[in-house]
């Protein structure tokens, strides 16, 4: 039987445009993609994430994402393909990490992702999904767009999840790919990562 639906914890997933870095080390905000957010709403359906928030200062993309949204919850999208607007069920639309904060009933444990080492403590994949079963505040799980999460975002963080490694030193994966990865690390089960 899959874990998550005996769990304690409800377990969330951000996608964070701003504050993320540039390939410069700059801080920036990124654009949020309709593409995104049906990949992403259909990966959080798959591994029963509870919700994904979409983090972005940007008020004018907020809007048009929240039009998408309702387009496929309640407008012809919603006959025309009723499955996508169910997942898109999942996704919440927020200004910021504060307000994404604000909203989460509980206050949650938070966890980064990173490509790159970063000072906070790292916690594995099985680790996390222990924590699962016992936790009985929410996870929060934080994806960074761009070139990744700033020092800003990563002060909201309790720990930080260990890093995806492929083959090689390339290490630079799209955001909708490591969503999928790091989820079917953490809730699948198959062996390997949850022994």
């Amino acid at each position: 039987m899959r874990l998550w639906r005996n769990s304690l914890s409800s377990v969330h997933i951000a996608i964070i445009h701003y504050p993320v870095s540039d390939k410069n080390g700059d801080t920036i905000a990124t654009s949020i993609t309709n593409l995104e957010l049906h990949d992403i709403a259909r990966t959080c359906m798959t591994f029963g994430i509870e919700l994904c928030y979409i983090v972005s200062p940007l008020a004018r993309q907020r809007e048009i994402m929240e039009k998408l949204i309702h387009h496929w919850k309640s407008g012809y999208g919603a006959q025309y393909n009723p499955l996508r607007g169910v997942a898109l069920e999942k996704i919440r639309i927020e200004k910021s990490i504060q307000s994404m904060m604000e909203s989460i009933e509980k206050n949650p444990v938070v966890i980064g992702t990173s490509s790159k080492v970063k000072d906070l403590e790292r916690i594995s994949y099985r680790e996390i999904r222990k924590m699962i079963e016992r936790e009985t505040r929410p996870l929060l799980i934080l994806f960074g767009t761009g070139w990744g999460l700033t020092g800003e975002a990563l002060q909201v963080c309790e720990k930080m999840l260990e890093p995806i490694k492929g083959k090689g030193d390339y290490n630079h994966l799209s955001l909708r790919v490591a969503v999928g990865i790091i989820l079917d690390r953490i809730f699948s089960d198959r062996g390997g990562y949850n022994e």
